[in-house]
């Protein structure tokens, strides 16, 4: 993992750079790109990889690449209970690439009991924070396991972090082939990377904290210098645009992942997903237990109830309980 941010002034306009708007010619560049970074990363670690496998197009790129490259890969999905939104296309992807797949289902409890653990371990109770470690601890376990039955170092292979150089989930409110659109994508991926590529963050040793040693395997693959010198390239029609009639964010990713998978599953490369602290769940299942808790205060049921009633309310119960 490469802190870009540290090493680049990113508070400037580099909007002249993003000269490439052919979604084709960027998809080639990004998955030429994405084969050489996983194979070096396999020079290192030769057994076969880890993956985790959300539903989204970043990580199912990363699980086709690895598969290109010969090795087979190991998925792990982490999801609650009840939720589809990334079970269902990771499943499908996993079995369309022939991945040794492990779906860890996570109850309302586990979520709550790995949400304290997280806050203990990163020594912080911020939201985002919290939310991206819960995956991370609930997968420990299994990547603890595959890595100690591998007869070599394996590494274990994210996704992670595409959204912030490739502008995910983002619209761009100008003429897609407009300068102040140029200008807009480049603000906003500049912004995204000074957030997220940076060392000096909240919690500068994430990782480490949830991971111990085995954090050394974690391996960013969209986080290095040449990929960001490879995405502040990017227009806005490189990476936003129309395919059968519908509007899509990182059309590039999308199109090189779509190149790597058989086609009867290339339709996963188009899947429309939010950051995975939302996907997978957690936060549907970390607010129905700040519910649970508000409805546990003194008097909570006595004009309305804390489970159904609007969140804005019980956030306003959990306040004035930490006032006492």
């Amino acid at each position: 993992m490469q802190f870009v941010a540290d090493d680049h002034a990113l508070n400037v306009d580099g909007s002249s750079l993003r000269t490439t708007t052919d979604p084709d010619i960027a998809a080639k560049a990004i998955a030429a790109e994405t084969l050489d970074r996983i194979r070096v990363v396999l020079d290192s670690y030769p057994a076969d990889p880890i993956v985790l496998l959300s539903g989204g197009v970043d990580s199912i790129l990363v699980a086709a690449t690895a598969v290109a490259l010969g090795t087979a890969p190991r998925a792990i999905t982490i999801v609650v209970d009840g939720e589809a939104v990334d079970r269902a296309p990771a499943i499908a992807a996993a079995e369309a690439l022939g991945l040794r797949h492990e779906v860890v289902v996570l109850s309302s409890s586990d979520v709550v009991s790995l949400a304290k653990s997280a806050v203990a371990a990163l020594g912080v109770n911020e939201l985002w924070e919290v939310a991206a470690a819960i995956p991370i601890l609930a997968a420990s376990e299994l990547i603890r396991r595959f890595s100690a039955a591998s007869p070599a170092p394996a590494a274990v292979l994210t996704g992670s972090g595409a959204d912030a150089i490739f502008a995910g989930g983002r619209v761009i409110q100008h003429p897609i082939e407009s300068a102040a659109a140029n200008q807009a994508l480049d603000e906003v991926v500049r912004t995204e990377t000074g957030t997220n590529f940076v060392r000096d963050r909240l919690v500068p040793d994430f990782y480490e904290r949830l991971l111990g040693d085995d954090a050394q395997a974690l391996i960013h693959v969209f986080q290095t210098e040449r990929f960001w010198q490879l995405a502040e390239q990017l227009a806005p029609p490189a990476l936003f645009g129309h395919v059968t009639g519908a509007a899509h964010d990182k059309l590039a990713v999308r199109l090189a992942c779509e190149r790597l998978l058989p086609e009867t599953a290339q339709h996963l490369a188009w899947t429309r997903k939010s950051p995975i602290q939302r996907s997978s769940g957690l936060f549907d299942a970390l607010a129905d237990a700040a519910r649970a808790r508000a409805a546990q205060l003194p008097g909570a049921t006595t004009y309305s109830n804390p489970l159904t009633e609007p969140m804005e309310s019980v956030a306003v119960r959990l306040f004035l309980a930490a006032l006492d």
